[in-house]
């Protein structure tokens, strides 16, 4: 029985030409990057990070190790990049690895810039954000200068304050989660909530019944119908409900753990 089912889409939307988001939904491996926004070959950036995980994968059984140092061989990708074609490359990071300890399933999951990751546990029907933006406004709100809701119409939004290749803003945060049997996770890029409306995406997530595929289709339609002024992406991803799963239970603890690393 397959464990993970998934499905991926990427659009540059109805405006870009050029679509720098790259995403890749290959079990265990589940990633989406942004290239930055006006960086000189943000999809090349981006493509790197999915190739790296890619080779990942394709390795089988990775660790949490594994993970945090596959981000790193990234980001010192796109520098070695940037230094090699004199452009200003950068891309953002999010995703989630199914990894094993012992006989229990967990979920790595990871972000640098503004892609984010969503949870929504076992049969809750409650999508939760994981992942912390590592933007301007949200500093802003952890500040208590800028509310929740000022935030999304924020003219600054968009400026996203860590990334894989800059510099010295290499700040990964990780967290730790049990695969829990009916789980379901969403990945996307920022522009997937850009322009469409939130209620509407959590509605369609929490939608029992309907897989992967259904799900992640509708969500692209509803950006592309919504306007979709950037690029695109996003990842569903289901754990299977079913006794026989190799996971944990839908009554099993889904604290998250923040890893050691994580710099908040």
């Amino acid at each position: 029985m397959k464990l993970l089912q998934s499905m991926g889409l990427t659009h540059p939307g109805t405006v870009k030409d050029v679509n720098e988001d790259a995403i890749l939904a290959e079990e265990p491996v589940f990633v989406v990057a942004d290239g930055i926004g006006g960086s000189e070959h943000g999809e090349f950036a981006s493509q790197t990070v999915v190739e790296l995980f890619g080779e990942l994968a394709r390795r089988g059984a990775p660790s949490t190790d594994d993970v945090v140092e596959c981000l790193q061989q990234a980001h010192e990708s796109v520098r070695r990049m940037q230094q090699e074609r004199s452009c200003n490359a950068a891309t953002t990071a999010c995703g989630a690895v199914a990894v094993r300890m012992g006989q229990a399933a967990y979920w790595v999951i990871f972000n640098i810039g503004d892609s984010r990751v969503y949870r929504m546990q076992g049969r809750s029907g409650r999508l939760e954000q994981v992942s912390v933006d590592h933007s301007h406004v949200q500093e802003l709100v952890e500040a208590g200068l800028l509310d929740e809701a000022d935030a999304e119409t924020h003219p600054n939004r968009n400026v996203v304050t860590r990334a894989v290749g800059a510099d010295d803003q290499f700040l990964p945060d990780y967290w730790l989660a049990p695969v829990v049997a009916g789980d379901r996770l969403m990945i996307c890029s920022d522009g997937l909530l850009r322009d469409s409306d939130e209620t509407q995406v959590h509605d369609i997530v929490c939608r029992r019944g309907e897989g992967p595929d259904v799900i992640a289709h509708e969500l692209m339609t509803l950006a592309l119908e919504s306007g979709a002024r950037d690029n695109v992406s996003v990842i569903i991803v289901d754990v299977a409900d079913d006794d026989d799963a190799e996971v944990g239970n839908t009554e099993a603890s889904n604290d998250l753990t923040t890893m050691p690393g994580s710099r908040r």
